[in-house]
């Protein structure tokens, strides 16, 4: 039996997030150096692993859009989820720094800016238009000054000397900035607000327009013999930081994959139960990471044995996110989570506001 107002294929979708996200942490670490950037796992690793990070930050937009916190909750959760990025760090010292921000913070934030960001969308009937113009300032900022967010080296954007650094990485120059990524909590509080009728020509009208300017992007990439896709360095669509063309990108996978979830995922049980595990998913996964990152160069794995281990390891994290939530629901973080914020041992089948 489905929780009391819990929607089935938005909780698989929260578990898509969370594979994907897991599926690009390990194909980043177990992946041989030999390998090359055009091989299979480079492309399914880069066109999915792509979406992981946008699909998690609408999901929470959509959620904070539903919800209604009150200053105690709010604080609360925002802070849990600082205190969680904080595991994630300690747990992946190879990776990060102990007080890096990165998308679990970016999330604390945005809960917490959420009266600020959520506003033009609460207070208008018809939420596009404010969404458009986020979208066309956000784009332009990033088009006039890209020094804003930073080099396009991963050492410089993970490592924090001094509060101010970290300061700069949690609102411009980090992995996972406020700027630019308020835009996909947008996109999900948007989203919450549209009736179905309207959704359905936004859809149409907005992935047309994505899959024909990425077609495009594509095209000048091939033309011009500049790499396509890449995290980060000299591509048409950089990750870190992330460029107007990933922003459009990402929104039109996104919304891809939004759009059919009801009718792809409206009976992905086990996608679902993992979903409501998505954050306990995401900080512990990283623990065998850390432990185990250099079996790859030690045993020299080729790239099909990097790619079965990438799989194995993702579809593992999915059904143990399921039978954690199945079976042990009260040891979950976002068990944890709800219960200090409405300081009550509620059931564990209540849907998170957060969440939601």
């Amino acid at each position: 039996m489905e929780a009391e107002g819990r929607q089935l294929h938005i909780d698989a979708l929260r578990g898509v997030a969370v594979a994907l996200m897991v599926m690009v942490h390990a194909a980043a670490t177990w992946n041989p150096s030999s390998a090359s950037r055009l091989s299979p796992l480079a492309y399914i690793v880069s066109g999915l692993g792509g979406l992981a990070a946008p699909l998690f930050v609408t999901l929470l937009g959509w959620g904070l859009m539903k919800a209604t916190l009150s200053f105690h909750q709010r604080w609360t959760r925002a802070l849990f989820l600082f205190a969680c990025q904080f595991l994630v760090n300690i747990s992946a010292p190879h990776l990060f720094e102990a007080f890096t921000p990165g998308v679990l913070s970016l999330m604390g934030v945005l809960v917490l800016s959420e009266p600020l960001w959520a506003r033009p969308f609460r207070a208008y009937r018809n939420p596009v238009m404010p969404f458009f113009i986020l979208s066309a300032l956000c784009c332009s900022i990033i088009l006039l000054f890209p020094e804003l967010q930073g080099e396009s080296i991963w050492s410089l954007r993970v490592q924090t000397p001094n509060a101010t650094t970290a300061l700069s990485h949690l609102l411009l120059t980090g992995t996972y900035p406020l700027f630019p990524w308020v835009l996909f909590a947008a996109l999900g509080g948007m989203l919450q607000r549209m009736e179905q009728q309207e959704l359905t020509h936004f859809y149409a009208a907005s992935i047309t327009f994505g899959l024909i300017f990425s077609g495009l992007t594509l095209a000048y990439s091939i033309s011009t013999q500049q790499a396509w896709a890449l995290p980060s360095g000299d591509a048409v669509l950089t990750f870190f930081p992330s460029n107007a063309p990933f922003l459009v990108a990402a929104m039109t996978g996104v919304l891809i994959l939004w759009s059919s979830s009801p009718r792809l995922l409206s009976r992905a049980t086990v996608l679902a139960q993992s979903g409501r595990t998505s954050l306990t998913v995401y900080v512990a996964h990283f623990i065998p990471l850390a432990l185990f990152h250099t079996v790859d160069q030690t045993n020299n794995w080729s790239l099909t044995q990097s790619s079965l281990v990438v799989l194995t390891y993702t579809i593992g994290w999915i059904v143990l996110g399921a039978l954690w939530y199945k079976y042990a629901p009260k040891t979950t973080l976002e068990y944890f989570m709800r219960t200090l914020g409405t300081g009550t041992q509620s059931s564990a089948s209540r849907p998170s506001k957060k969440l939601e």
